[in-house]
C-alpha cells in the first residue's frame, strides 16, 4: 500500500500539536511537584523526589496523549485495547528511559529541566513513528 504523503504531514502535525501540549503538561506538572509543591524536600534522597515528580507528570500528560493522539491525531481505526496495549508498553520503555536518562544527566552537572527537555525531546523522535506505523495503525 503506497504510503499518503498529505495524511501522513496532516498526522504530523497534529501530532506536534498534541507532543507539544503533552509536554506543556507534563513540563508544568514537573515543574509544580518538583519546585513549588516541594517534593524535593520530602526526606529521602534527590533521585526518589525526582523521580516521584516525573512519574506523575508522565503520567498524567500520557493519559492525555493516548486519548488525543488515538481519537484526534491519527484518528484509528484499531482496536483500542491493542493499541492501549501497544502505548503502555512503549509507555513504559519511555519511562525507564526518561528515568535513567535524567539522572545520569542530573549526575552530570545538567540542570533539572535541562535534562527533562533533553529526555522529551529523544522520545518525541521515535514515538511518532512507532505510533504512525504500530501503535494506532
Amino acid at each position: 500500500m503506497p504510503l499518503n504523503i498529505k495524511k501522513l504531514i496532516s498526522e504530523s502535525g497534529r501530532y506536534l500539536i498534541i507532543g507539544f501540549s503533552s509536554a506543556a503538561i507534563e513540563l508544568g506538572l514537573f515543574w509544580i511537584l518538583y519546585e513549588l509543591v516541594g517534593f524535593r524536600t520530602i526526606v529521602s534522597p534527590l533521585g526518589v523526589t525526582l523521580l516521584l515528580s516525573n512519574v506523575i507528570a508522565i503520567l498524567l500528560a500520557t493519559l492525555f496523549n493516548f486519548v488525543m493522539n488515538y481519537k484526534w491525531t491519527f484518528k484509528s481505526s484499531s482496536h483500542i485495547a491493542r493499541s492501549a496495549t501497544l502505548f503502555i508498553l512503549l509507555f513504559v520503555f519511555n519511562q525507564i528511559f526518561s528515568n535513567v536518562a535524567i539522572v545520569f544527566l542530573l549526575n552530570n552537572g545538567t540542570n533539572s529541566m535541562l535534562a527533562k527537555v533533553i529526555t522529551m525531546a529523544c522520545i518525541v523522535c521515535w514515538n511518532f513513528f512507532l505510533y504512525r506505523f504500530v501503535v494506532f495503525k
